[in-house]
């Protein structure tokens, strides 16, 4: 099934920071060196904005392990990515790889049990793999 156009283009939108960062890293955009730095800011939100939306999904009615898989996102990027007393240090961007993979697998889950849209699939592994390939980039390759 085709994701709805709005869906496809916002989504395509949403890659540009990423792509943007990884662009930086390569010397093929201008940014003083800051494309780590954006990759990393825009990756912590965009996880806890995945957050978010399985918590929609889950709001639709699903059991309580629907919800709980749905914070864990948002829980991850805090813990793991930025810089606070109660972090858990490590470096960020092979957190982020972990926490898009993680992400994915849970987008997986949620369509398997029907909580996802039928066609939400055919829109994440796309991004994902687009994501996952711009912090390969920002880690140095």
């Amino acid at each position: 099934m085709i994701p709805p156009r709005i869906a496809i283009l916002l989504t395509a939108a949403g890659t540009l920071p990423f792509l943007a960062g990884a662009a930086m890293v390569l010397g093929l955009w201008p940014g003083d060196g800051n494309g780590v730095a954006l990759i990393t800011a825009y990756g912590v939100v965009i996880l806890c904005f995945m957050a978010g939306v399985l918590w929609g999904f889950a709001a639709r009615g699903a059991p309580a392990w629907a919800y709980v898989l749905s914070v864990i996102p948002a829980l991850y990027a805090f813990f793991f990515t930025l810089p606070h007393p109660w972090a858990i240090q490590g470096q960020a961007l092979a957190h982020l790889v972990a926490g898009f993979v993680a992400v994915l697998v849970i987008d997986m889950v949620f369509q398997a049990r029907r909580l996802a849209p039928r066609w939400w699939l055919t829109l994440r592994v796309p991004v994902t793999a687009v994501v996952l390939a711009c912090l390969w980039v920002a880690r140095g390759g």
